[in-house]
């Protein structure tokens, strides 16, 4: 009788380790490495917009390392812009932007920004970017053109 009770407690001895190893197991992240190139691009009567996404890591909530240029262009003649002050912004998924110019030195303006833990840019997200100037206003909506 008493090594049915010692082969009993030993098998529960042993069943609890498992248990906790299968629990734990299962409550762990996947940590696929992953690596996305987005190009956004979208047009307006007078503006042009694109925005250059790329990133690594291995959640899939954030980057380990991401980037993103934001070029926006007017498609008039400078001189039509060269006294104004442009503002314009943006917010999608992967982050938000807000700036101005005052007067644009160019017809382009261009901005990047690099860094780690940034939130994942949804490819499939149609973005809105809203320029203002000279009392007009002006929304470019975005789509995505590149996904490599």
């Amino acid at each position: 009788m008493s090594s049915i009770l010692s082969f009993r407690y030993a098998r529960t001895a042993l069943l609890i380790p498992f248990i906790c190893l299968i629990l734990t197991g299962c409550n762990s992240k996947e940590t696929t490495p992953f690596e996305h190139n987005y190009q956004f691009h979208g047009e307006s009567t007078h503006w042009a917009a694109t925005i250059l996404v790329s990133g690594k890591g291995k959640t899939s909530t954030h980057y380990d390392e991401g980037q993103r240029s934001f070029l926006l262009e007017y498609k008039g003649d400078y001189a039509d812009i060269s006294h104004s002050i442009v503002r314009y912004n943006y917010k999608s998924s992967g982050g938000s932007e807000r700036g101005s110019e005052s007067p644009p030195g160019t017809k382009y303006i261009r901005t990047s920004s690099k860094g780690t833990g940034g939130d994942i840019q949804d490819k499939d997200e149609f973005i809105r970017v809203t320029v203002k100037w000279n009392g007009k206003k002006e929304i470019i909506p975005m789509k995505i053109t590149s996904d490599k």
